[in-house]
């Protein structure tokens, strides 16, 4: 580890078969921080040709510990927990600077990584199968629960730590073997979770890291005849990719979304704003269920709009190591771009900018984008149709509850919902018949338990399956049906 302007630039590796390994083609990656722009991670740039050796060592490895009781496989996860509360502010602090989140989200993440472990153990010893009734008087008839082979995990960037283990955790509950592949500009805080459970003693071989920013060494993966479960969480455009890819692979996908935020006549003001603040500017607007659609009734479009702008004006948009900042820069460019061209689509075709809409040019990258709300925004304007993943509350108003309904459902995309109303017979309507995965009511989009199941709504855009306790076991499992004769018949 080197130190480069005061900021450390650790250098990890892959970790293929339990070892700590180059890539075949020995490049590398230099990582910079969002928040200096200098450089804070150099990790190994896998290619395709490491992709061959990673499964085949993985697949054995599976094979080795398929055999493992569940109770086993549960004490493995829970010390991994362990080393990963242990080594909490470590890693936040690498976490703030690799991704750009504040402190204090970075401990939270890192402290609901620890927690996903603990669920994941949880659920390895209620993997129960069932006795089935049948119409055979000689036969009993039952299911067991067993592990699938080599699951791959394919990462976004936006919760580095967290959303691997939504998927690491429950496979290798489940006692599969898994290769993580995280994204490219958040390599260096997946390595030291690879670090966690490496040192939390899972044995050698059931995880691996393949690192970099090769799109073909991501396909190799995905496409491998012996890897049997794919589970990625990422843009819509890229999961229909691995479709296309992997069509004949279990696929856990969560994909893309852009809210809706529906906001009725009858909503309490001060509980809407703060929620909808929230959902809109935590963690910069980069979470796939945030406030980045908001569909309001005509009558309270103006209150919305004045009480998202005085919540804006509150947040502290600075160096996220400094307890005092609130948010942090975005991550890479490509967000700061999207909200470059989401604001000037809106701000043409009549939208208004009621706050923020720029980068801050006296900070130390261009990455750090003002909080920005947006006030009737017109419905088709780019914001209203795409996820901008960035931090933006655009309002777009409408007459009446029928227009409120039909603009939310008219989006490509299904994963997340908001409604905000004081009347439980509206509250009902709108929650049973807005096409997202989940609603919430009177609180932020971005509220998630781990242990709930979390996904897409058929027919739309993002994804398939479901994260979230013990859900995502029907995909890192399979059943297996037992009929024994007992031999009545013959007596």
């Amino acid at each position: 580890m080197t130190t480069l302007s005061g900021v450390r630039t650790r250098r990890h590796r892959l970790l293929v078969g339990g070892d700590w390994s180059d890539a075949a083609s020995g490049e590398t990656e230099m990582l910079a921080s969002p928040v200096t722009g200098e450089p804070v991670a150099e990790v190994a740039a896998a290619g395709p040709a490491d992709v061959d050796r990673t499964v085949e060592l993985a697949d054995a490895a599976f094979e080795r510990h398929r055999w493992r009781t569940p109770f086993e496989r549960a004490a493995d996860l829970e010390r991994v927990a362990d080393v990963i509360d242990r080594r909490s502010a470590d890693l936040a602090s690498e976490l703030v600077l690799e991704h750009g989140k504040p402190l204090a989200e970075a401990l939270g993440e890192v402290g609901s990584a620890a927690s996903g472990f603990r669920l994941a153990a949880a659920e390895a010893r209620r993997l129960t199968g069932e006795t089935i009734p049948v119409a055979d008087p000689n036969k009993r008839v039952m299911t067991f629960r067993q592990p699938r082979g080599v699951v791959v995990a394919i990462t976004p960037w936006n919760f580095p730590m967290n959303i691997p283990v939504e998927y690491v955790g429950p496979a290798l509950a489940a006692g599969n073997a898994v290769i993580l592949k995280p994204a490219p500009t958040t390599a260096g805080i997946a390595a030291l979770l690879a670090e966690c459970i490496i040192e939390a003693g899972v044995p050698e071989g059931l995880f691996s890291l393949l690192t970099g920013p090769s799109v073909e060494m991501a396909s190799a993966l995905v496409r491998h005849e012996r890897v049997v479960v794919v589970g990625f969480t990422g843009s819509s455009v890229v999961g229909a990719a691995i479709v296309r890819l992997a069509p004949d692979k279990e696929l856990v996908m969560e994909l893309g979304g852009n809210g809706p935020i529906v906001v009725l006549d009858d909503a309490d003001p001060e509980r809407a704003i703060a929620a909808i603040g929230a959902a809109a500017f935590f963690n910069a607007g980069q979470s796939c269920a945030a406030a980045e659609r908001i569909i309001a009734s005509e009558r309270v479009h103006d209150w919305l709009v004045e009480g998202l702008v005085s919540f804006a004006g509150e947040i502290r948009l600075g160096d996220p190591r400094d307890p005092a900042t609130t948010m942090g820069p975005v991550n890479n460019e490509g967000v700061a771009r999207k909200m470059d061209d989401h604001v000037a689509d809106a701000r043409g075709r009549g939208g208004v900018i009621a706050f923020g809409g720029r980068r801050r040019e006296d900070l130390p990258t261009r990455l750090y984008y003002e909080p920005t709300v947006l006030a009737r925004v017109p419905d088709g304007a780019a914001v209203t149709r795409e996820e901008t993943f960035g931090p933006i509350a655009p309002v777009t108003a409408f007459a009446d509850d029928r227009a409120l309904l039909a603009a939310a459902n008219a989006s490509s995309l299904g994963l997340s919902s908001a409604v905000f109303t004081r009347d439980l017979d509206r509250a009902f309507w709108f929650a049973e018949r807005l096409q997202t995965g989940q609603v919430t009511v009177n609180d932020t989009s971005n509220y998630w338990e781990l242990h709930l199941p979390f996904g897409g709504w058929a027919g739309k855009a993002s994804g398939r399956g479901r994260v979230g306790g013990r859900h995502i076991f029907e995909a890192m499992t399979q059943i297996r049906s037992v009929a024994i004769d007992v031999g009545r018949g013959a007596s």
